[in-house]
């Protein structure tokens, strides 16, 4: 019986690197193993300071014995060929959201997965944070009565730079900032998603809208069992990183997220509204350990992740609806 499950991090960035780090210091019954990036001076950097192998060839650290697990921390357009490849190689996945760029590639990557017999986990790390688990919690045990509408607040201080800013790469504001609140809205609700409709423009920044994305949009989504949701996205939050959300419950409601004053408040550069938080880590860091906890579990005791295949395939689905129905004005049903 497997008792440690050796682990590789591919993609050194921002979140991969805090992913590694997890994996070496915080995780039970993991073993970080190794590490990639195609930068040769990252790679090794961050290999020589964990102790661990570094590569700068995807291919040849999957070849690797010695590795039982990959965690997909590249961007997002390589997302789709790193989780096959690694598939092909009998190696199971935790990839960073999106899963994927389009419901085309999701699907393969539910065939492919589900062939190779290998557990795949979607980093929607929102899941495993207290408030919004305590939140799942509370419906599940019958506090608010039925949940009936989902209302949530994803806000970015200021559009991303490199390849996240270009939607072609990323997915644009729908996929790389409001898929989070796409699936937190199923997982909550507890059904899925029967229409989209989004509006939504690039009102602030110039540049992005020369690459045909937004910075701001609302979003309404119907599910099947009739309940709603209302979902806003903005990349101009000039106070801050701001990350809400409201359950309307059938005999009550949840309040999640950052302490706002109720009766009256301003939000500029010049002024803090709430106690809330610099940028995501350190608002989502300790989910960040628990997910990476959790799919060593899944691995080892042959569960079922709590972000899986699936899940991933809905929140590149929904996005997918928005961006045809900011372009043709109307509701898609999906």
């Amino acid at each position: 019986m497997v008792e440690e499950i050796n682990i590789g991090v591919a993609g050194l960035g921002r979140i991969g690197k805090v992913h590694a780090e997890i994996f070496k210091t915080k995780v039970p019954k993991a073993r970080l193993v190794a590490v990639l990036d195609i930068d040769a001076s990252i790679a090794r950097g961050v290999g020589e300071r964990l102790k661990v192998k570094w590569y700068t060839d995807y291919e040849k650290m999957l070849q690797e014995d010695s590795v039982d697990a990959v965690i997909i921390c590249t961007p997002t357009y390589l997302h789709y060929k790193m989780i096959i490849m690694a598939a092909e190689y009998g190696k199971h996945v935790f990839c960073e959201k999106p899963m994927c760029l389009t419901v085309k590639e999701a699907n393969e990557i539910l065939s492919k997965i589900s062939k190779n017999n290998i557990k795949l986990q979607i980093g929607y790390m929102r899941r495993f944070d207290d408030t919004y688990s305590r939140a799942k919690s509370y419906i599940e045990n019958g506090k608010i009565g039925e949940p009936l509408a989902y209302i949530g607040i994803s806000r970015d201080p200021a559009p991303p730079p490199g390849w996240v800013a270009d939607p072609k790469l990323s997915g644009g504001l729908f996929l790389d900032l409001m898929s989070h609140d796409f699936d937190m809205a199923r997982w909550i609700i507890g059904s899925e998603v029967r229409s989209v409709y989004a509006i939504g423009e690039a009102y602030v920044f110039e540049e992005v809208k020369k690459r045909a994305d937004l910075d701001h949009a609302i979003v309404n989504l119907e599910f099947k069992n009739k309940s709603i949701a209302v979902i806003n996205g903005t990349r101009n939050s000039v106070y801050g990183y701001d990350i809400r959300a409201e359950v309307i419950g059938s005999k009550g409601t949840l309040f999640i997220g950052s302490n706002v004053n109720n009766l009256f408040a301003v939000g500029t550069k010049d002024t803090v509204i709430f106690n809330g938080f610099s940028w995501f880590q350190e608002k989502f860091y300790p989910a960040y350990v628990k997910e990476d906890i959790s799919f060593v579990d899944v691995i080892l005791n042959d569960k079922e992740p709590l972000i899986g295949c699936i899940d991933g395939l809905r929140a590149v689905e929904i996005a997918e609806a928005c961006w045809k129905s900011v372009k043709e004005g109307k509701k898609i049903i999906i």
